[in-house]
């Protein structure tokens, strides 16, 4: 169970609900190039092992980096797991590319201006709700 990320080239000053359906995103870069650039921003922590399946750790969060093996990439799904802090340094993930970040649970843009933590913790609280529901002790 993650708490999903939808990684993207825009303005930010349009509502996601307002693009047009046929909206395509400016591309983020070549994936041959991708990986390299997030590896160095996250202190080469990143395991690319499958070129299409990045994942960084640290000791409280992780995020998964799922985008194509290779060839253009116009966005890309960012998978959180764990706990802690996570969304400084996505934030600065984005600032540092010049991206807009996608909250999955609400549809609407990360500010990155005033990042609101609300929709991280919230799915950490239905998170340990539905593994203490189940017995799973993994945190998933």
């Amino acid at each position: 169970m993650s708490w999903d990320v939808l990684i993207m080239k825009t303005d930010g000053k349009t509502a996601i609900h307002d693009m047009p359906k046929d909206y395509q995103p400016e591309p983020l870069g070549d994936a041959d190039e991708l990986r390299p650039q997030l590896s160095q921003f996250f202190a080469d922590q990143i395991d690319w092992s499958d070129p299409a399946w990045g994942i960084f750790g640290c000791e409280y969060f992780s995020y998964e980096f799922n985008f194509s093996a290779s060839g253009p990439v116009e966005t890309f799904m960012l998978h959180v797991r764990g706990g802690g802090d996570a969304v400084t340094p996505l934030v600065q993930m984005c600032r540092h590319f010049g991206w807009m970040a996608v909250d999955c649970s609400s549809g609407d843009f990360i500010d990155l201006d005033s990042p609101d933590a609300e929709s991280w913790s919230r799915f950490q609280a239905y998170r340990d709700k539905v593994v203490d529901r189940t017995g799973d002790s993994s945190g998933g």
